[in-house]
């Protein structure tokens, strides 16, 4: 099993410097308990982390964020860009605990936060030193029941600093990183040239909390969204998925995790699958697809079906950090003879369907599938698939953002979670995997096959589902 995540771009090495609460046990004790709890995923999160902790087993629910950041580092300005963004945003300022009713929150008033430089004052001459100590920092601060669960440290360099930020998952999301990061960045820079940028008014994730606490209250089992859910799930026995192939566990139980990660196509080949596929058709279409029309390949696979996390940022939260997601099933078939255009066109149908599906929380549609028997209840997490366009994301002209590795702590898995992120210059695909021969030997074919689909596409074919395009590609 690797700890550490792949990088999307060098680090810097250097002297370590981290940046603290002032004051963390008086932020502790001043944090007052919100009305509305939790949300659903959070409550799953915390309820499992809290399950590990008590094992005594690493804590792995977290999601970062690491960059490099040109010129010297100015560590005055950095302590005040992380206390203003800590003021701006309540949900880094909660802290989370379970009692006798289940997950708590309570979160600290903005004026007791302020954070301070440490100079930690050791010395990391490489990538992986780098990245080693960014994750034993994430995996024994950034926790839910810490105040804060978010750290913050660089690796100072002189002439530029390697910059990161580790959150236990509780507090963020993935487009959350993207954000937040951004946000410091422009703190940062006002700051330390003195003109400090005045950001929009961020909705708070307690009133996103509330907003979901509203949806379930109100929620009818006979919502055309569930009947859609019991339709799903009734062509795919009741359960939700797991990644079809062989991956070499033992009894289906999780075993260790190892990320693997190639670029599938260009910024060319991209261009060319946009003016292939037309305003008619969206790009994130063309990736399931591939993803379908290659299980297909190998398995003979005439559905295809996994989960996916969308956004669900209402009005007046387009910039709040938090977790603001939800899952989704994307289901369609993909049958033997059909034109790899009509599996694009359907994919992009059921990620549409997976949008609006995403407006309601999924545990509420479970719940009411469970007890009429239409979902079997699954301990574990399902198969996943995730998709960023990196291009759509505020500051991503910012070289801090080009530069950035958002990445998942790695733990254990049953399945070959993928997340997939569209840049200017490439398509790029992560994945975690069980950390065996056969997984990697199965996934590596799995990865061929869609490089494959997504190359002819690229070149202007559109082969059959059952056909075998070897159009060009590499492995």
């Amino acid at each position: 099993m690797s700890r550490t995540p792949l990088l999307h771009f060098p680090l810097v090495g250097g002297t370590t410097v981290q940046w603290r609460l002032a004051d963390p046990e008086g932020a502790l004790a001043a944090a007052e308990r919100t009305p509305d709890g939790v949300t659903f995923l959070q409550s799953d999160h915390l309820v499992a982390a809290a399950a590990k902790q008590g094992r005594g087993e690493t804590h792995t629910g977290t999601a970062s964020a690491v960059t490099v950041f040109d010129g010297p580092l100015d560590r005055p300005a950095m302590a005040a860009a992380l206390t203003a963004f800590t003021r701006r945003h309540e949900e880094l300022r909660a802290v989370y605990g379970l009692d006798d009713t289940g997950p708590v929150r309570r979160v600290a008033p903005a004026e007791v936060t302020e954070y301070v430089t440490v100079e930690h004052g050791a010395h990391l001459a490489d990538d992986d030193d780098v990245i080693g100590h960014i994750v034993d920092r994430i995996e024994t601060e950034a926790i839910f029941d810490r105040m804060p669960g978010v750290i913050y440290g660089a690796v100072d360099a002189g002439d530029r600093f390697t910059f990161y930020i580790g959150t236990d998952h509780a507090h963020t999301d993935g487009f959350s990183q993207f954000l937040g990061l951004h946000e410091i960045a422009r703190l940062y820079r006002g700051f330390r040239d003195g003109d400090v940028p005045r950001p929009a008014d961020a909705g708070t994730f307690g009133d996103y909390i509330a907003a979901e606490k509203a949806i379930v209250a109100t929620a009818d089992p006979l919502d055309p969204r569930i009947a859609q859910w019991r339709e799903i799930l009734s062509a795919n026995d009741g359960r939700v998925p797991r990644f079809p192939f062989d991956i070499g566990l033992a009894d289906g139980e999780p075993a260790l995790a190892r990320p693997i990660q190639r670029t599938l196509l260009s910024g060319n080949q991209l261009d060319a699958c946009d003016a292939h596929g037309g305003a008619r058709q969206s790009f994130v279409g063309v990736i399931y697809a591939a993803l379908a029309a290659a299980q297909h390949e190998l398995l003979g696979s005439e559905r295809y079906f996994t989960a996916t996390v969308l956004a669900t940022r209402p009005d007046g939260h387009a910039s709040t950090q938090g977790w603001l997601c939800n899952f989704a099933p994307v289901e369609f078939p993909v049958a033997a003879g059909t034109p790899f255009s009509s599996v694009v066109s359907a994919a992009g149908d059921a990620v549409a369907r997976a949008r609006d599906l995403a407006t309601l929380p999924v545990h509420v549609a479970l719940a009411v599938l469970a007890a009429d028997g239409s979902y079997i209840p699954d301990e574990g997490s399902p198969q996943m698939v995730s998709y960023i366009d990196f291009r759509k994301i505020p500051g991503s002209d910012d070289p801090v953002l080009q530069r950035v590795t958002c990445f998942p702590a790695i733990g254990l898995t049953r399945n070959a979670n993928m997340w997939f992120t569209r840049y200017t210059d490439k398509l790029t695909m992560l994945a975690h995997i069980p950390d065996n021969p056969t997984a990697r030997s199965t996934f590596d074919a799995y990865a061929d096959a869609v490089q494959r689909w997504l190359t002819a596409y690229a070149e202007g074919a559109d082969p059959s589902i059952g056909a075998n395009p070897r159009i060009g590609a590499s492995s």
